[in-house]
């Protein structure tokens, strides 16, 4: 769903203009109810938080907003959902937080050649110079989401989920609003078709149930779990789509679908099984 709320919105408006709203949205809530954020942005955190910020949130959306005007959603879905994991998990290796296992990649395999199964009767790609280009910035977004990502996860042994949202997101509004009016031709006009039913339903839809709600719980998740094991989302959401799309729309599910599906669970539980406790020897 929150792809297709961006695809909707940034039809209408320029794509950084439409991520800076987003954050210039969530950060009005959040420093409300939220204490001590601009404490955690003046402190001995504030470089770090900065940082993460401006990885997980600017770089992420600035790059993944202009990519998706130039390619189909089920490639951005593609290509953002198989890459996700394999950084989160390259740079948890990198950074000490993590230990390359046999589980993990057996997990990443499956994950990846389900995503491909499941979106390959979807995806269209003419293979022309805008796509490519909008092809990489798509993974380049995952590259930074991914590492921002990995530099959270320390920040949350002395911040909670909801508070380091909020200071990212200032972050983001802040950095967003800067590139949007300095890349993008804004006017009344744009502020205008901001405010139409189609962008601004995908607008509210983003800061809801894409920040407010999501991006709060994968904090839990990255603090609880570690960034890659959280990451295994891009594996469970669009299974969870599908089934609603199925349930909701009555979509018709084919071998394909079904088959997608069932590769990325098996991945997802593989990677999130925990090894049984050792028997104390006798």
């Amino acid at each position: 769903m929150t792809w297709l709320a961006t695809k909707v919105a940034i039809a209408s408006i320029p794509p950084i203009f439409f991520g800076a709203a987003r954050y210039v949205m969530v950060s009005a809530v959040l420093l409300i109810v939220v204490r001590g954020v601009i404490g955690v942005l003046t402190g001995p955190l504030a470089g770090h938080v900065i940082l993460s910020g401006a990885l997980v949130n600017v770089g992420t959306y600035a790059l993944l907003y202009w990519g998706m005007q130039f390619v189909a959603s089920g490639v951005a879905g593609l290509v953002n959902m198989s890459m996700n994991p394999v950084f989160l998990f390259g740079f948890a290796i990198l950074l000490g937080q993590e230990r390359a296992g046999w589980r993990h990649l057996v997990a990443l395999a499956l994950g990846i050649a389900g995503v491909m199964i499941l979106f390959s009767g979807k995806a269209s790609f003419a293979g022309t110079d805008i796509e490519l280009w909008a092809a990489a910035a798509i993974v380049g977004a995952s590259v930074s989401y991914s590492l921002g990502s990995v530099l959270s996860r320390p920040l949350l042994a002395r911040l909670t989920p909801i508070q380091l949202t909020a200071a990212q997101g200032v972050v983001a509004a802040i950095g967003m609003s800067v590139l949007s009016l300095a890349l993008e031709p804004i006017s009344a006009a744009t502020f205008g078709a901001l405010v139409q039913p189609l962008p601004l339903a995908g607008l509210l839809f983003m800061v809801l149930f894409g920040t407010f709600i999501a991006y709060t719980i994968f904090l839990r998740l990255v603090r609880d779990w570690g960034a890659p094991r959280a990451g295994l989302y891009s594996f469970v959401s669009p299974v969870v789509a599908l089934v609603l799309d199925a349930i909701v729309l009555a979509e018709p599910l084919t071998w394909r679908e079904i088959a997608g599906a069932a590769i990325m669970l098996a991945a997802a539980a593989i990677a999130i099984a925990r090894r049984p406790p050792a028997v104390p020897a006798a």
